[in-house]
């Protein structure tokens, strides 16, 4: 239960911003599940955006949505990834043990 809370939590987020920032015009939410994973992957072809050196960085900018989302899965010893190109879209990606 609390890894399909994070999962939920993370892609409620990553589709919010999607909608808030990216000027995309679609969005994409893949689950998939093998015998102790399951890895979420939420894509869009947005604007995209610059990704700092460290995901630290976006704290004193006042941006805090994806950084809530690593420690989520920080705190499951899971995996988070994002990448982002200028007009090319966003891609934010999971991978936990279940």
């Amino acid at each position: 239960p609390e890894a399909e809370l994070v999962l939920f939590r993370i892609a409620q987020e990553a589709l919010r911003n999607i909608r808030k920032h990216s000027q995309a015009t679609e969005a994409l939410v893949r689950i998939e599940f093998n015998s102790d994973r399951v890895k979420l992957t939420i894509t869009d072809n947005g604007t995209g955006f610059e990704l700092p050196e460290m995901l630290g960085d976006l704290a004193g900018k006042g941006k805090l949505g994806l950084i809530g989302m690593k420690e989520r899965v920080r705190l499951l010893d899971g995996t988070f990834s994002v990448e982002s190109k200028l007009n090319q879209g966003t891609k934010v990606a999971v991978e936990i043990r279940i």
